[in-house]
């Protein structure tokens, strides 16, 4: 199932699930660089820790809280 892509929250190039992921952590770097950082590769190697951007499909997808719409997981 593929999904719109959504912006970044931060305005920069579209992260697609990503950007309304409860698992998604911004990471910045020295320079000013931000970067997804997929909380769940921290406990399932399955994910990757810095998936390739945009990320249309996702079986471990769950919204954030305060995203708004109904919470669509990716069926397993």
């Amino acid at each position: 199932m593929s999904s719109p892509v959504t912006p970044a929250r931060d305005g920069g190039p579209a992260a697609g699930l990503c950007a309304t992921c409860r698992f998604r952590q911004e990471v910045r770097n020295t320079r000013g660089s931000s970067f997804s950082l997929c909380t769940r590769s921290r406990e399932d190697p399955a994910y990757p820790r810095y998936p390739r951007l945009p990320v249309l499909d996702c079986r471990g997808y769950e919204r954030a809280a305060g995203e708004g719409g109904e919470e669509r997981a990716q069926p397993a």
